[in-house]
Formats: structure tokens, sequence, C-alpha cells
């Protein structure tokens, strides 16, 4: 009996253009973290009170634990990291990449849809380094992501298959959340804010959210099918 079929991936190394296109990414991400970090740490005062700490605190620890509570920066530590890896040692793809590369795609175009459509006009007003901070994670870096995939691949590195593998991180954020909002009464988004909303209420939204994530999934593995029909990767 034959054994079950194993799907070949292709390997192509990058060319220098496309290496520079993921390097760009990477390092627009780590601008815009880098900047809100120094914000968060250096300034407390250039944030409202009410933003300073979900601990209730405005110190340099509680703001610290905040900063890493976001969705937002997870996302762009994973994208960082793997559009680092892209451009700095391309090669044979583990299963385990691809799916952070899907990963870091998925999370990426959640955090700047959902802020656009969702976070940007209740968002107070911003000016400075925290405005160029800001435009740097929402605006800038997740349509960077996702067009340097699209125009550059790596093609046929994304399947159905790692789909659920891909949500295992934002479901882990999820579950942090929700433990630590449960402990402290406060969350960092308010779509998500039981102590406002309830727990039906949040819930709902976060079902929401994650089949819109699964959605997303599926057209970055569209997206992907279909670039290799129009432009095939070299030999």
């Amino acid at each position: 009996m034959a054994g079950p079929r194993r799907r070949t991936i292709a390997v192509v190394a990058p060319t220098p253009l496309a290496r520079a296109a993921f390097g760009v990414v990477a390092l627009a991400g780590i601008a815009g973290m880098a900047i809100s970090l120094t914000l968060t740490v250096a300034d407390p005062g250039s944030f409202p009170p009410a933003d300073r700490g979900l601990f209730g605190e405005s110190d340099t620890v509680g703001r610290l634990a905040d900063w890493f509570s976001y969705f937002t920066h997870w996302s762009l530590i994973l994208v960082v990291l793997v559009f680092a890896l892209l451009a700095l040692r391309p090669g044979a793809p583990s299963r385990r990449f691809r799916i952070l590369l899907l990963d870091a795609l998925l999370m990426i175009s959640v955090t700047g849809i959902v802020y656009a459509a969702v976070l940007a006009p209740i968002a107070p007003p911003m000016e400075g380094w925290e405005l160029l901070s800001n435009a740097l994670q929402h605006y800038v870096t997740p349509p960077l992501a996702v067009l340097a995939f699209i125009v550059f691949g790596p093609r046929g590195w994304l399947e159905r298959g790692l789909i659920p593998a891909a949500l295992v991180i934002p479901i882990v954020w999820l579950a942090f959340t929700y433990a630590r909002g449960a402990i402290i009464d406060a969350y960092p988004y308010g779509f998500i804010n039981v102590v406002e909303l309830g727990y039906p209420m949040a819930l709902v939204n976060t079902l929401v959210i994650v089949l819109f994530g699964i959605a997303i999934c599926f057209a970055l593995i569209g997206i992907d099918r279909v670039m290799r029909r129009w432009v095939p990767a070299p030999a």
C-alpha cells in the first residue's frame, strides 16, 4: 500500500530586490516598536492617564507590562522575526517556519484592518513621535508586509493544513488577555472589555475576530495560488 503523499515545497533563493523588500518590512516594524517602547519607558506623560497602566499604575514596570499586552506588538514582533529571517537566511522552509509566516501575515493583517476600521475612529489625538510610531505600526508595516508577500512570495509555502497551527499564537494571546483582565479588571481593547461589555458581548466580538482571521488565512492562501499562476517562481 502506498504511503501518504507528501507535498513538495519549492525552495527558491529570493532575489536581492525581494530580500531588500523583506528587510524594509522588518525595519519598519522595528522602528515603530522602538519608538513606542521608548515613549512608554521614558515619557509616560505623552500618554493620557487612563492609558498609563492596565494595573492602574504609571510606573515603568506596569507600563512595560501593558506594552507587551497589546496584540499589535505581538504581531509586530512576529513580523520582524519572520521577515528578517526571510531577508537574512533564505533557505529550505520547515513546516514550523511556514506556520510562522502564515501567522505573521494573519496577525499583522488583523492588526491593520481592525485598527483602521474599529480603533482609529475613537483613538485620542496624537502628535510628534507618538503619531509617527502609530503610523509605522498600524498604517505602514501591515500593508508593507502583505504587499511584500504578494509581490515577492515566497510562493507555495502556505496551505490550508497550516491554518489550525497558525491560530495558536492568537488564541494564546486571547487566553492571556482574558485571564489577565479577570485579575486586574482592565483590557487593552474596548471590543473585548468584559468590564464594560460583559462576557457574552466580549466573547461574541472575539468569535467574530477569530472567524475574520480564518477568512484572512484563506485569502492569503488563495492569493499565493493566484500569484503562482501569474508569476511562476524562477527555477
